[in-house]
């Protein structure tokens, strides 16, 4: 049968938008919305930039010589939403492409080796071009220089994704279902790009403490009123000296995947909040945190040699090692992701302000509502109407619920449905992400920015955490978010802090009431209501 070229998604209030398929035969592989990264629609801009963006994406595999996994190789657009492939290739051609990734980890001695000496200058090289580029750049070669970095943070994926899948495979002869979470918990651990910061994090909070003046303006004043009222105190000038010099470190850093937030420079009230609250709550400290992951680590690998066969133990350790700084090549891909998000939103931002001084747009930001033919050559003097048409436009997609899946059903589908099939009156159920049981009540935060509301014993309920949510993982007792899985940033993150955490769990936010109490069971992926 001809896989079609287009089609429709229909959304619940019954919206019908066309789309064209990534590729030929794109309509017969199972494609899930992945509102993990992309929660919301595509602005017009970073939509656009989409098609130049996939040149750059290819050029990072090719000079890497690996091919792409199904996952990597073509995310879906259906009309402003993000979808992504979930049905792998055929074992014939994934025992074609193994070879690959198995030859290029061996020439840098690991995995950790080929994301130190090889993917992360190249990521950096990409984050300074962006950085450099002036305001009337162009910005086809940005998106590709975009695509290019991106996909830089892909490649040591996709070795770390095959050597896990036969640890996995391995431990699944004599586990059984326990296994996938006993293969991640072996291989975490070790340092971090996201730990490294939320130990800045934590430093600043000390250091607010240590400061009476600081302490009391952050404890004070509203949120959006703190950083100024701490810039007029001269008994908190040390402190803010320290937290100036934090932002200028990691300025260029986005709060998501999407352009369409701002980074850290923009709007340092963000990691204000979560200094804020670290000085409110005594929650882990990094080096606890250390200690616990370390542990959970020797407990994993005494168990998995306690239940393998004496004959399976080298090619146990043999896999391990492949693995070894498996949570700091994740992380550390996590982290140059949102500088990549905000240095090329830093591109559209500088052509934005040139827009606003020629008088064409009102703010920098209502770049992100054009297209590059809007303004570039001919176009429209005064270009504010179609911003405001397009907003509009923009928020009115903001609002729709596009179908979770397109394509053809298959595996994930089908698992949905056996999920809600089993799901009890007092329960919902997703996937196991971190071990334990907790019961707290339920804290539902939409940012990272309201970190203040959590309080030591709180379950953290969320749509899905980023990087910068990292901080809050010391104070929560535990983990729910509606979108993720296993391999997920709050699965890894709640793993490395020791707390239980179940993902995926549909509609989260809106079914569980704030301040309701709430069990977590982490390792069956229940979690159960009370009250």
């Amino acid at each position: 049968m001809t896989s079609p070229a287009s089609s429709i998604i229909r959304c619940e209030d019954g919206t019908e938008i066309p789309f064209q398929w990534a590729y030929p035969g794109a309509a017969e592989f199972e494609w899930v919305r992945d509102r993990a990264h992309w929660p919301l629609p595509y602005a017009p801009m970073d939509l656009s930039l989409r098609g130049d963006f996939v040149a750059g994406a290819d050029r990072a595999w090719e000079e890497a010589g690996l091919e792409p996994p199904a996952y990597f190789y073509r995310f879906q657009n259906a009309g402003p939403f993000h979808y992504v492939r979930m049905s792998p290739y055929e074992p014939e051609r994934m025992a074609g492409i193994v070879p690959g990734y198995h030859e290029v980890a061996r020439r840098h001695g690991n995995i950790l080796g080929f994301w130190q000496q090889y993917c992360q200058p190249r990521i950096q090289g990409a984050c300074n071009d962006l950085s450099g580029m002036a305001a009337d750049a162009s910005l086809r070669s940005a998106a590709q220089t975009w695509g290019y970095g991106f996909h830089q943070t892909f490649t040591s994926a996709a070795l770390l994704g095959e050597a896990n899948m036969r640890l996995t495979a391995l431990l699944a002869e004599s586990v059984g279902d326990d296994a996938t979470l006993l293969a991640y918990e072996v291989t975490q651990g070790g340092e971090n790009a996201s730990q490294a910061i939320d130990g800045e994090i934590w430093e600043l909070a000390a250091l607010a403490r240590r400061t009476p003046a600081a302490a009391r303006l952050l404890a004070a004043s509203a949120q959006g009123d703190a950083l100024q009222a701490l810039h007029e105190e001269p008994g908190a000038a040390a402190f803010v000296k320290t937290f100036d010099t934090f932002v200028e470190r990691h300025g260029s850093r986005s709060q998501g995947w999407n352009i369409g937030l701002q980074t850290w420079r923009e709007r340092p009230e963000a990691p204000l909040a979560l200094v804020r609250a670290q000085l409110e709550s005594t929650g882990v400290s990094p080096a606890e945190m250390t200690a616990r992951s370390a542990a959970r680590r020797r407990e994993a690998t005494d168990e998995a040699l306690a239940r393998l066969p004496e004959a399976r133990h080298a090619e146990l350790a043999r896999i391990v090692t492949e693995l070894d700084g498996y949570v700091s090549v994740r992380e550390g891909r996590a982290y140059w992701q949102m500088i990549l998000t905000g240095e090329i939103r830093g591109v559209l931002l500088r052509r934005g302000a040139e827009l606003v001084r020629s008088g064409r747009i009102d703010r920098a930001d209502d770049v992100l509502f054009l297209v590059a033919d809007d303004f570039e050559g001919v176009g429209a003097s005064d270009l504010r109407g179609l911003v405001a048409e397009r907003r509009h436009e923009w928020e009115r997609w903001c609002q729709l619920a596009p179908p979770p899946m397109i394509g053809t059903p298959g595996a994930m589908a089908a698992a949905a449905a056996a999920t809600a099939a089993a799901t009890a009156p007092d329960e919902l159920r997703g996937a196991p992400a971190s071990r334990g049981e907790v019961t707290g009540p339920a804290r539902i935060l939409h940012g990272p920015e309201e970190g203040a509301r959590l309080r030591p014993g709180d379950v953290l309920v969320c749509v899905m955490t980023t990087p910068t949510w990292t901080p809050l993982f010391s104070i929560a007792a535990g983990i729910i978010t509606e979108t993720g899985g296993a391999l997920s940033h709050p699965a890894i993150t709640a793993r490395e802090y020791g707390i239980p955490a179940v993902v995926a769990v549909q509609g989260a936010t809106s079914r569980i009431r704030d301040g309701q109490v709430v069990t977590i069971h982490g390792t069956t992926g229940i979690v159960s209501l009370h009250g």
